[in-house]
């Protein structure tokens, strides 16, 4: 096995908000619970069960079955609802809601050792920086799962190796992720067309897990990850930082038809990864390696180390 070291520029790095970005900080600090477990016109988490808890029941049996259990599946949308006006001299602190100050909200299945259960939580004042927030409402409207607390989803995710995160809206958080859970992947809901694809990806990820000596290890701090895998006929390529002690990351479909495709890739890829070194992993780059070195050219800053799935070396090594 070899190993060749590409050097790149450095890019000045901000925390990621995925997805669409967050709406504009509200004055108000909290949203409209009721909306967002059953008074949102199906934007709700009672619609979400309603409309996914069939397909999560079918993915989430996948994801044990491949795993051994030692893997999460979750499914997650966005819930957009009004804040709420609170006027503390009214008699019963009147509550009216503030539809020119929305606040996202993310409304989750989970799958426990007893049940399916749904939660939800948002960040105060829409702020992507912000506590998260959760309140317990009372609803008419039967909900098919249990309904708790975003703790419980949390306390299930940190007993798994890693948790898939698969999102059915385009907005959503990555900090919220890696507060909730250990190591993560987000993958939109429609990049996993056959189901028999996340043994594949497992089986890759568990060995690209291993080449880690462990994640809460100082020198780790600055170094990123772009992985590259083929299941079937699909390449599937993703991106990781480390984020607090944790792998964070997402994985896509590398969808490239045409040669102007691979800069475009790899330039959305690399403006996602806060690390300065970065190691390509994988032993098939879908024909990308002339177009890191062509960035490598231009961006002299930056360290890339390409490493194969054969390779014993850990990515705790320093580097030279």
């Amino acid at each position: 096995m070899t190993t060749k070291t590409i050097k790149i520029a450095a890019i000045g790095f901000m925390s990621i908000v995925s997805g669409q970005s967050f709406a504009q900080i509200a004055h108000n600090l909290y949203p409209y619970a009721e909306a967002v477990v059953s008074d949102n016109n199906g934007r709700d988490l009672v619609g979400f069960v309603k409309s996914n808890k069939a397909e999560f029941i079918v993915k989430s049996a996948k994801v044990n079955e491949f795993s051994q259990n030692k893997w999460g599946y979750i499914q997650v949308t966005n819930s957009r609802v009004p804040s709420i006006n609170i006027h503390p001299t009214a008699e019963n602190k009147k509550v009216d809601l503030n539809y020119s100050e929305m606040i996202n909200a993310t409304v989750a299945l989970f799958g426990s050792k007893d049940a399916i259960k749904a939660t939800w939580w948002a960040r105060q004042a829409n702020n992507p920086e912000g506590p998260v927030f959760y309140k317990k409402v009372k609803t008419d409207v039967k909900i098919d799962a249990e309904l708790v607390r975003y703790e419980e989803l949390s306390s299930e995710m940190y007993t798994k190796d890693f948790t898939i995160v698969d999102y059915n809206d385009s907005v959503y958080y990555d900090r919220d992720y890696t507060k909730l859970l250990k190591n993560y992947m987000i993958i939109d809901n429609s990049v996993i067309r056959d189901n028999n694809d996340y043994k594949g990806i497992i089986d890759f990820f568990n060995n690209f897990l291993s080449k880690f000596t462990y994640t809460d290890d100082p020198l780790l701090e600055g170094k990123s990850f772009i992985t590259c895998l083929t299941i079937g006929k699909t390449n599937y390529i993703g991106y990781f930082n480390i984020i607090n002690h944790k792998l964070g990351g997402h994985l896509q479909i590398a969808d490239i038809k045409y040669e102007t495709d691979k800069d475009l890739l790899v330039n959305g890829i690399i403006k996602k990864l806060t690390g300065k070194t970065i190691y390509v992993y994988g032993d098939n780059i879908f024909g990308l390696e002339k177009t890191f070195l062509k960035y490598g050219h231009t961006h002299p800053a930056l360290k890339l180390i390409r490493r194969e799935t054969n390779s014993t070396e850990k990515f705790n090594t320093k580097e030279k």
